[in-house]
């Protein structure tokens, strides 16, 4: 990596803004509801076993992918084929397609951040809490109607963080919004825990439909969601690891990320189901979950309006932080590839990400949520595990690990990496395709 380059200042840098990227809406909407989903424990048994087992393994050799090549995606697996063949082509194209998935996540989360931006604001002013319904509120701000506008300023929350660069930009805004993302769901956590009938919520999770827990769709989607909630897609960690600096550990920087993401996904939970049963909604109501349930539970409760900003500004921290990991992955490929300058770049993935939300999400999102988490999310997680461990040189692998790390690496994580976590990626995603 060239001294000149943006990069972290250190690894806490890393942490905090992979950590970051790492918790989103995957976190704070869609894990508690595949935990609804499926029987409670019985998903979230999978989920940290995955998360250890497999997530764990993929995210060292994301970033460490990153860091080996110096580049995003775009260059990065380019290099790492040229050790191995002449013929570079294929590396170049699979870096692309990470690329493109990032966006097209990206261009996903536009449409749902727009309305977590939407209710941010409406209970800071009120409008949202005083509603009379909060399903027609709902319809109303998820309708076409001013959709661009709101869209545009989504956009505009994460261009205010890309503008100011890595060190200065992510890295500092991450330092300020991970700590608070932790501190708004523990407030909101404890208070779930006072309401009536909460009890109920505790006994679900705890009492698993261990039917879920046999079931391989269940393995399936608990191990998507890894990949889903990690932001591992051969994109984002790649990327934020060509941004990290040789003394930086990366197998213990991994750990943080993955202990971070899981623990947030985990409280999440805590919060959010025992808040339904207390109030006897439905849980498996996808993402009116998010905007009619709760808000109608925080409308029940004393102080409610408050409790309904704190929820809500945690989701936008949460949702803005991943927003600009994906936004950065496809800034940092036309600045890399092609030289167009960081403004530009920014300026034109911006305009590309709203345009294509208006035309591909909106009344698409669920359609679009899936493909992403069951297909191609794992199927670039898993190219990007082969091309660090199968191709780069064991000794080459074991090298980069090592590098920043004082205490050894034991080479069972090339094994890991090549039969645990390739070869268990491979048998469900082909499970997946197959719909066993």
């Amino acid at each position: 990596m060239s001294s000149s380059k943006d990069s972290f200042s250190s690894k806490w840098g890393l942490i905090f803004a992979a950590a970051s990227t790492a918790i989103g809406l995957g976190n704070m909407w869609l894990f508690p509801y595949r935990v609804g989903e499926r029987g409670g424990a019985a998903f979230v048994i999978p989920y940290v076993a995955c998360a250890i087992a497999l997530g764990l393994i993929a995210l060292i050799g994301e970033v460490s992918v990153g860091r080996f090549t110096g580049g995003g995606p775009a260059t990065a697996f380019k290099k790492i084929l040229q050790l191995r063949s002449k013929n570079t082509a294929p590396g170049e194209a699979f870096g692309w397609i990470c690329v493109l998935v990032a966006f097209l996540q990206a261009v996903g989360y536009t449409l749902v951040f727009s309305w977590v931006i939407r209710f941010t604001l409406g209970s800071l002013t009120g409008s949202a809490f005083n509603a009379v319904s909060s399903n027609q509120y709902y319809v109303a701000i998820s309708s076409n109607e001013h959709i661009l506008f709101w869209m545009s300023i989504t956009l505009l929350t994460a261009i205010v963080t890309l503008v100011g660069g890595i060190r200065n930009g992510i890295e500092k805004s991450c330092a300020v919004m991970l700590p608070a993302i932790f501190i708004l769901i523990i407030i909101l956590a404890i208070r779930v825990a006072f309401l009536p009938n909460a009890i109920a919520g505790y006994k679900y999770l705890f009492s698993p439909d261990w039917n879920y827990m046999f079931d391989v769709k269940t393995w399936m989607i608990a191990l998507g969601q890894v990949f889903y909630s990690l932001s591992l897609r051969g994109s984002t960690m790649v990327t934020y690891g060509s941004y990290t600096k040789k003394d930086s550990d990366i197998i213990s920087s991994a750990k943080y990320i993955v202990f971070a993401d899981t623990f947030v996904s985990v409280l999440a939970t805590f919060m959010i189901i025992p808040a339904v049963f207390a109030f006897g909604k439905d849980l498996n109501s996808g993402p009116a979950l998010l905007f009619i349930t709760l808000p109608d539970i925080f409308k029940a409760i004393p102080f409610g309006q408050f409790f309904m900003f704190t929820f809500f500004l945690a989701i936008f921290f949460a949702a803005l932080t991943s927003f600009i990991g994906q936004l950065e992955v496809v800034v940092q490929a036309l600045h890399d590839k092609f030289k167009v300058p960081r403004l530009l770049a920014i300026f034109l993935v911006s305009t590309s990400t709203v345009l294509l939300c208006k035309v591909l999400v909106v009344g698409n999102i669920r359609k679009v949520i899936d493909v992403l988490s069951l297909h191609l999310i794992p199927l670039c997680a898993l190219g990007s595990a082969i091309f660090f461990f199968w191709l780069v040189p064991k000794h080459l692998v074991l090298q980069e690990v090592q590098t920043g790390r004082s205490k050894p690496v034991g080479k069972r994580i090339v094994s890991m990496g090549r039969y645990a976590l390739c070869g268990m990626v491979l048998f469900i995603y082909v499970l997946t395709i197959l719909k066993i």
